[in-house]
């Protein structure tokens, strides 16, 4: 018999009553991390109810947890949980979304990372996951992931949504994680050099970057049962696809500035096809749109996804007159 999925700390505290950035900020850092740790540990079979025959192997589990819980921005699931609070969805299935999109990111990170791939012996400022576990480990971890990232998100089913909107929100999540998101976005990456145009480039950013970015903001949309199609919904999408473009594009920026960088030949940045002040210019006037847009929809309850916003359009105002 296949062991009941739940996860610890399951109950969290209500939303924020105030709608300032810094108890917004305050409510995350109190609850997203120990959510993660005891999602990833209702997955992996370390639960108290959990039979041993199911329990992942500890070198599998301790391969996972040094990737998934090593210090980062969250910025995935931060922005899910700020579209949760925006919607006034349950909390904890604005984080079973949030945890699971950064299960995702973390599992593309690992495989990223290997030889095969983008050969990096560093992550975060320390040695990569195959460099500590191995290849074959730090494959089946992020292979792992994706099995632990549909378990958690599953748990917002516990947190009283509708089957019919969980149902909706596996299909968004499967396309996000899937051939047609962040796998077939890393897949397009070495055809550019055959294909080096600027179309074919937001096509894979749209892919490797922006589908855990849309997913983020349009998780808590589907768990909510709010339609795309309507008013509300669709500046949700248009401000999500828009932020995870600029986010690329800014990355990319960044990368262009360091000493000895040879970005400019590279199809796969934004800089080997147009300027970088061109670049920044463009970027940023879309996602001014798409955020102006988002306000006007839903007023001051946008307030802290456009903040979000508000980071990245001052890294793009940096390179304006680069």
């Amino acid at each position: 018999m296949m062991p009941h999925m739940t996860a610890q700390n399951l109950h969290v505290a209500p939303w924020p009553s105030d709608s300032t950035p810094e108890s917004f900020t305050k409510w995350v850092d109190t609850h997203l991390e120990s959510f993660l740790e005891s999602a990833l540990d209702a997955s992996l079979g370390r639960t108290p109810t959990t039979h041993p025959p199911y329990a992942a192997p500890e070198n599998l589990r301790e391969c996972i947890r040094y990737s998934l819980l090593a210090p980062g921005k969250r910025i995935r699931p931060r922005l899910a949980l700020a579209t949760g609070m925006m919607l006034q969805l349950p909390p904890t299935a604005a984080l079973a979304a949030g945890c699971a999109i950064e299960m995702i990111h973390c599992f593309s990170l690992i495989h990223d990372d290997l030889p095969c791939m983008d050969d990096d012996d560093f992550r975060r400022g320390r040695p990569s996951n195959h460099k500590v576990y191995g290849e074959g480990l730090a494959l089946l971890s992020g292979d792992a992931l994706m099995a632990c990232a549909s378990d958690t998100l599953l748990l917002s089913a516990q947190a009283g949504i509708a089957p019919a909107h969980v149902l909706g929100a596996i299909k968004r999540f499967n396309w996000a994680s899937g051939p047609q998101g962040v796998i077939g976005g890393q897949a397009m990456e070495p055809l550019l050099a055959d294909q080096p145009s600027l179309g074919f480039l937001e096509r894979m950013f749209a892919g490797k970057t922006g589908a855990l970015f849309v997913a983020s903001l349009m998780l808590p949309l589907d768990l909510a049962g709010i339609s795309e199609n309507s008013r509300e919904g669709g500046v949700i999408a248009s401000f999500a696809r828009e932020l995870g473009y600029a986010f690329q594009v800014a990355d990319d920026l960044e990368d262009a500035l360091e000493p000895g960088s040879r970005e400019h030949e590279k199809p796969h940045s934004i800089i080997y096809h147009i300027s970088p002040p061109e670049a920044a210019r463009r970027t940023h006037a879309r996602l001014a749109r798409a955020t102006d847009d988002l306000r006007t929809v839903h007023g001051a309850r946008a307030a802290h996804l456009a903040s979000i916003s508000g980071e990245v359009l001052k890294k793009l105002d940096r390179y304006q007159n680069t």
